[in-house]
């Protein structure tokens, strides 16, 4: 092995099989980096061994909260209301158009099933006039609101709740887009689905 002479002095005595070994520092950018997770290590442990900082599943209890409150989960709902609540499928266009960002949203997912123009993907074709559980606006909000768990489809689509407001708007949409034969249509599950018009009339 070819030893530079200003490498002579940094040589050890001890040598293996031809092989012999410089006394070289170590570079400071690791060397703050090993201090670095030193400190890290002693604060890790005192905050969570000595100041009794949340463990694992006090950590998830509360992303669960923040997660209900982000969601509104723990929002009481009133029966009465719930029960006296008229389902339509409407015309204005302002709550179509909130219904097709509910449709297109990461909230309730609903374009990853059914497609972003509502052809059908793993959940049906929402365009044509065959439909599995009724076309009725009380029966396409009954099917958004407990959704189809056995089916792969969790209530409201995500298992995020919206208020029936939001959901009137998302029947309205989806009813929107009746007939509008949009490309690659899934096919109609002719077992179970059967014909059922809507009237807007």
């Amino acid at each position: 092995m070819k030893i530079l002479d200003d490498e002579k002095d940094l040589l050890l005595d001890h040598e293996y099989d031809g092989i012999k070994e410089l006394d070289n520092h170590m570079p400071k950018w690791w060397l703050w980096l090993f201090y670095f997770t030193i400190a890290f290590g002693v604060g890790y442990m005192g905050y969570y061994y000595v100041l009794d900082g949340p463990d694992q599943h006090e950590q998830y209890e509360m992303e669960m909260a923040a997660a209900a409150e982000q969601y509104n989960l723990n929002q009481p709902t009133d029966p009465s209301e719930e029960a006296s609540f008229e389902w339509a499928y409407l015309q204005d266009q302002d709550r179509i158009a909130e219904g097709k960002e509910l449709f297109m949203g990461t909230g309730n997912l609903c374009f990853t099933c059914h497609g972003s123009s509502g052809e059908g993907l793993v959940g049906p074709n929402l365009t044509d006039n065959l439909w599995i559980h009724g076309c009725s606006a009380e029966e396409i909000a009954n099917s958004i609101i407990t959704g189809y768990p056995d089916k792969g489809m969790v209530a409201y689509g995500s298992g995020a709740p919206i208020s029936n407001e939001k959901v009137q708007s998302l029947v309205s949409y989806i009813v929107s887009i009746q007939g509008s034969n949009p490309p690659n249509p899934k096919p109609a599950d002719t077992q179970r689905a059967v014909e059922c018009t809507i009237s807007t009339e």
